[in-house]
């Protein structure tokens, strides 16, 4: 793990677990004193984080939390469910039985994790590999962008609703059980439930709370 990467990922699993919640400054020096690094790694990983829209960057390189926007959530979701179809097919007609049983072990690793952070990450990873199965390079670089801007509202909806998370297990297992079938229909099915879940998560906590 490079300098940058230790950064890129210590920020972004802080940010996912609500340690730095949206409208926390971030300023390159202080970082680089807290994780013992230089901050040209710090500015790196700032500019990663900002392209992943995880943060904005001002003028003077102060980098501040995002705070979620649920208009953006719903037009990620419309996004990814008018992308499913084509990626389902796609990826179940090219994905190896190296990445089956990648995915497999990614999604025991996800059944297992109790930290928030690295939950969000390895569920991109795990999503990720579906995508890259596409064997297109724009249709796997704009869903994997999308999921990667989707990580801080999945982060969100289980602190709202921690249940969503147990949800979100059960799916990768039957998503797997579907590619493993050839079951196309079944699996898109799974992934549309599975991609409204952040939405589902946010629709019932305003219900709640008027």
């Amino acid at each position: 793990m490079t300098a940058v990467d230790l950064v890129r990922d210590a920020l972004r699993s802080a940010i996912l677990r609500g340690d730095l919640p949206g409208g926390s400054r971030l300023v390159q020096t202080e970082i680089a004193n807290q994780l013992d690094v230089s901050t040209t790694p710090v500015r790196e990983a700032m500019r990663d984080l900002a392209s992943e829209g995880l943060i904005t960057l001002d003028s003077h390189r102060i980098g501040t939390v995002r705070k979620p926007d649920w208009d953006e959530m719903v037009e990620i979701v419309e996004m990814r469910r008018a992308l499913e179809n084509l990626a389902i097919q796609r990826a179940m007609a090219g994905i190896t039985p190296e990445e089956m049983a990648q995915a497999k072990e990614i999604a025991t690793d996800l059944s297992e994790e109790e930290d928030l952070g690295s939950w969000v990450q390895a569920n991109i990873r795990f999503h990720s590999i579906f995508h890259r199965a596409t064997r297109g390079r724009r249709l796997a670089g704009v869903l994997l962008a999308l999921e990667e801007a989707g990580g801080v509202f999945v982060a969100q909806a289980q602190q709202l609703h921690p249940e969503i998370r147990r949800r979100a297990v059960v799916d990768h297992f039957a998503l797997l059980d579907a590619f493993a079938a050839g079951d196309a229909d079944r699996a898109l099915e799974i992934q549309s439930g599975h991609v409204n879940l952040p939405l589902e998560a946010f629709e019932v906590d305003t219900d709640r709370n008027g």
